[in-house]
């Protein structure tokens, strides 16, 4: 038993040696681990040009699931959500225009009305019309966008702590905002914990080393997202309230009790615009219900698309 012991403390000594000394790999191989549980692949598809990097899982023949992510996040912030929603659908989580592992460009339009019609040509591209579409935050404002433009091509639409709505109550990041500052950019590669609590409110669990990786990589494109940021509230800005109205698919709107990113009280002005939807606040939850609480928020997804 001693020798046992002794064994299991040399390996964890070199496994902790090893990840202090190669964080980004084995960050990597990390991620690579999360999706292969989820039954998730990294897939990319060049559209006009450009590359979008996506994760995908579930049978080719499924119906479709796109989801797409919020301000600063990327295409893993669905992979332990995903773990149960692949055996039914076919889940398409892309790295949209400007964020994760695609292209930043200086130049470019990243109004969500620019990245609407990016998405139109992605899903044109890989043929997944027609589609169940979900998204949070900036990733549900476009998504709802989507639905509205498209109709025809969306069968059901699932808004996880939208964007896009004036809540009643401001939230402290609209606050803030006002103050001229950004909650959401980080100032350090040590500011990712106040980013991770400022976003959720039980922050998901993120092992060693793979946190201070997270935190140089985002710090690394803080004045990008800046730039993305103002082209979000710039004159192209899209409200959703005059909107909602058209939308006619049935819609899920989950939203996390403690979001202050978001105000939940943004709920009060939907649900007289989407009265065929099925509203639920998510207790202990922040803005990233997915990532907080994934096996919760994909029951109450599975169940939403069940009813349908």
């Amino acid at each position: 038993m001693k020798k046992i012991a002794l064994f299991l403390l040399l390996a964890i000594a070199c496994l902790v040696a090893l990840m202090a000394i190669f964080p980004e790999d084995t960050t990597r191989l990390m991620f690579a681990a999360e999706r292969q549980r989820s039954g998730l692949e990294l897939k990319s598809a060049v559209v006009d040009g450009e590359t979008w990097p996506y994760l995908e899982g579930g049978s080719p023949d499924a119906p479709v699931l796109l989801l797409l992510h919020g301000f600063g996040g990327d295409k893993d912030n669905w992979t332990r959500f995903s773990r149960t929603l692949v055996g039914e659908y076919r889940v398409i989580a892309p790295d949209l225009p400007g964020f994760g592992d695609s292209a930043r460009h200086a130049d470019w339009d990243y109004s969500l009305l620019a990245q609407r019609d990016r998405l139109a040509r992605f899903v044109a591209a890989l043929e997944l019309r027609p589609l169940h579409i979900g998204g949070n935050s900036m990733g549900g404002h476009l998504a709802a966008l989507y639905t509205h433009t498209h109709p025809e091509q969306v069968l059901s639409l699932a808004l996880l702590n939208n964007g896009g709505i004036d809540s009643p109550q401001p939230s402290e990041m609209f606050l803030a905002v006002g103050r001229g500052e950004n909650p959401l950019v980080l100032s350090s590669p040590d500011d990712f914990d106040r980013l991770l609590a400022f976003a959720s409110h039980k922050p998901p669990f993120i092992p060693w080393p793979a946190k201070g990786v997270l935190g140089k990589k985002t710090f690394e494109y803080a004045s990008f997202n800046r730039y993305i940021f103002e082209a979000l509230r710039d004159e192209r800005y899209v409200p959703l309230e005059p909107l909602l109205g058209d939308i006619e698919q049935p819609v899920l709107i989950i939203w996390g009790e403690y979001d202050r990113v978001l105000d939940v009280s943004s709920i009060q002005v939907m649900e007289p615009l989407l009265p065929q939807a099925r509203v639920i606040v998510m207790q202990d939850t922040g803005h990233l219900p997915m990532l907080e609480r994934p096996t919760a928020t994909a029951a109450h997804c599975l169940a939403f698309l069940a009813s349908l």
